[in-house]
């Protein structure tokens, strides 16, 4: 049994939210489904998950499983990270702008790269009863509301105002635009220093990795959508140099070559979305 849908947030957090997912799958349950893991690459994302039933681990080596918070905050990756799910998987994910994150709780985003924060941290045993709510939701748009009136009653009383920098970072994410630090910082009405410093506040990378990863995962969304392209061709798709230099962002952003892609289950390419 499984299931997955993406929700759009209501229009109060439109300006701090890109989405909502939920997906849920039950191994208890039998039938033909992929094994319970999955390895999330190098991507942009800043999250904040709930994971309502079984809790996941995070398998960052060889026989290691570190137990993940029931709510948990993440931000962008620049290397693979192994995902363990629990048997009983049911997860609300909240998308959120690049400085999503960073406007709803102020946090040095450069915390959160390649790291989880536990929630609780921020917003305490509140947590607990948004968790029963959950769990006692009787349909998984009850849920979606749950989760955004809480996120808005936080909105309301301690969201930072979107500045010009918020703006530009969300059109980062489009990997088909093309212009220079310094185009991008005076978007921003900030010098090049200040951009700089100031992105990696809002973000936790730098401009230009976090414009690496967005072209990386674009790639990947090429080769899952049209299998019968070569690397080659992808690689001149999404302005690399050569498919060499596709190949080198593939060792650090999956630490596995292209060759292998459709081999292992990864967020590039798998049966269920990561998380």
């Amino acid at each position: 049994m499984s299931f997955y849908k993406q929700f759009m947030p209501p229009t109060a957090l439109t300006g701090l939210i890109r989405a909502l997912e939920i997906y849920r799958v039950n191994w208890n349950s039998g039938g033909n489904l992929p094994e319970p893991f999955i390895t999330c690459l190098a991507n942009t994302e800043q999250c904040l998950y709930f994971y309502v039933n079984d809790s996941i681990r995070i398998v960052p080596a060889a026989h290691v499983e570190v137990p993940v918070p029931p709510v948990v905050i993440t931000g962008p990756k620049n290397k693979p990270v192994g995902l363990l799910f629990g048997k009983d998987h049911l997860m609300v994910k909240v998308i959120f702008h690049p400085t999503g994150t960073y406007r709803l709780l102020g946090l040095n985003m450069k915390e959160t790269v390649n790291n989880g924060l536990d929630a609780t941290r921020f917003w305490g045993v509140a947590l607990n009863d948004i968790l029963h709510q959950l769990r006692g939701a009787d349909s998984y748009e009850s849920m979606i509301q749950v989760i955004c009136a809480f996120i808005e009653a936080k909105f309301d009383v301690r969201c930072r105002p979107q500045e010009p920098i918020d703006l530009v970072a969300m059109k980062m994410l489009d990997p088909l635009t093309d212009h220079s630090q310094e185009e991008w910082a005076a978007m921003a009405c900030l010098s090049l220093r200040q951009f700089e410093r100031n992105f990696m506040t809002r973000i936790g990378i730098t401009p230009k990795l976090f414009i690496r990863i967005v072209r990386f995962e674009h790639a990947m969304k090429i080769k899952n959508d049209h299998p019968q392209k070569s690397w080659s061709q992808i690689a001149e798709e999404c302005g690399y140099t050569d498919s060499s230099h596709l190949l080198r962002e593939f060792k650090e952003f999956a630490e596995f070559p292209p060759s292998r892609f459709y081999l292992q289950p990864t967020s590039g390419y798998s049966d269920f979305p990561t998380g």
